[in-house]
């Protein structure tokens, strides 16, 4: 490693990271069709740590509420979702909101080729059959994430993260299980809720 890399490796680990907070300030519009922002939205939102000057994936960008926040906060963020109206509905809020998001529409990381120091996913994760797609995981829950973390190491770099929810009713042991090579899993937060908890993990390559 030459020196000017341990210069700058220094540099950005000197640099304080904050959490990006809840800002009521947001202007927001959601489109039919569109997954309204819930608890697990806010709590990924709340979870992530950020210096300011990342480049973010929010996959998965529903609204834009996440890509919103992470914007202000000064990241240089690109959307991404499956849903073309999501995509329409993200664009449009970053403008009323006076922002700069790159938006495309991408199953998955189909139509992504860059690399990213954080990716957040708020995945469908319920173990349902035949639902909304915003929510609809499957059996266990765990159709998409499978599909997602097949691929998303791909597009991190060295010391990227990983923010991604889930619930206490997702089959989160079998996917920890089955990726436990590639990333570490490390529960971040943790809402209680009627019938569930909603579990924000960080993930890191090993």
């Amino acid at each position: 490693m030459g020196f000017l890399q341990v210069l700058r490796d220094k540099f950005f680990d000197d640099i304080r990271y904050i959490s990006v907070e809840i800002d009521s300030s947001i202007k927001l519009e959601v489109m039919d069709g569109v997954y309204n922002p819930a608890e697990d939205s806010y709590l990924l939102i709340k979870g992530i740590e950020v210096r300011g000057d990342e480049k973010v994936l929010d996959m998965g960008c529903g609204s834009g509420v996440v890509a919103i926040h992470l914007a202000k906060a000064g990241c240089r963020v690109t959307a991404a979702d499956i849903n073309k109206r999501a995509v329409e509905n993200t664009r449009k809020n970053a403008m009323i909101n006076g922002l700069s998001i790159k938006c495309v529409r991408s199953n998955l990381f189909s139509d992504i080729e860059e690399k990213f120091d954080i990716i957040v996913f708020n995945p469908p994760y319920l173990p349902t059959e035949g639902e909304d797609i915003s929510w609809d995981g499957g059996e266990n829950g765990t159709r998409i994430i499978e599909k997602f973390l097949e691929n998303a190491h791909r597009h991190l770099t060295g010391n990227g993260k990983i923010y991604m929810v889930a619930s206490s009713l997702t089959g989160m042991d079998s996917i920890m299980k089955k990726f436990g090579e590639i990333y570490e899993f490390r529960e971040r937060m943790k809402e209680s809720y009627f019938f569930e908890k909603i579990i924000l993990y960080e993930i890191v390559l090993r």
